[in-house]
């Protein structure tokens, strides 16, 4: 059996990824990117780090585009980012039954209502995986912690692989800095797995030996 997970290469979508393995026989990362810059590698790099085969899809110009205008009009990220996030999952449900990403229960955004989630289910007939989703961001930090080892960094100076980053790349190319400050939150920060510990199972071998 075969999942798809939304994966930027932070500890959300790495500690999402570790727990689906019990379940599924394949995991595939897929990271989507706008195009313009090179952020898509941070997460390859992370995903061969936990031992998932990597996949960049690259938005099409279309999405971008709506995506900036929303950006604009709004004055805030949040619509903009549930738009390209209900985007990538439709996408990917195209090609797979199991969708999974690592929103989390105190997300702002991207966020999906469960209204539009039933919708998406029945609509395209796959299932949406939220495992973090009734979890706060202490209590994934502490779970985290117990098989991967991050860092956090300043969105700006050391870009990521999530929509956010792709998006601010955009807006500075067609719109300059001066619209990335008036509608993004400074002082943004993100995660970035740098390693994996440990495995699950190696735990519970020591478990197993211990009795």
């Amino acid at each position: 059996m075969k999942a798809v997970v939304l994966f930027s290469g932070g500890k959300d979508s790495a500690l999402t990824t570790l727990l689906l393995e019990p379940f599924f026989d394949q995991l595939e990362l897929i990271t989507f990117s706008f195009g313009q810059d090179q952020a898509w590698k941070v997460a390859a790099s992370v995903a061969g780090q936990l031992g998932h085969p990597h996949k960049r899809i690259v938005f099409d110009k279309s999405v971008l585009d709506e995506a900036l205008k929303i950006l604009l009009s709004m004055g805030r990220p949040n619509d903009a980012l549930n738009y390209v996030h209900s985007v990538a999952v439709e996408t990917l449900a195209q090609e797979c039954e199991f969708v999974a990403d690592g929103t989390r229960r105190d997300d702002m955004a991207p966020k999906m209502s469960y209204e539009d989630i039933r919708s998406m289910e029945d609509r395209l007939r796959m299932q949406y995986l939220r495992p973090l989703g009734g979890l706060g961001g202490k209590t994934i930090r502490i779970m985290a912690s117990e098989y991967l080892e991050f860092e956090e960094y300043l969105s700006e100076k050391y870009p990521a692989s999530d929509f956010e980053v792709g998006l601010r790349y955009a807006l500075i190319e067609r719109h300059g800095q001066k619209e990335v400050d008036r509608i993004f939150p400074k002082n943004h920060t993100h995660t970035k797995v740098v390693r994996r510990k440990r495995f699950v199972q190696e735990i519970e071998r020591k478990k197993d030996q211990a009795c």
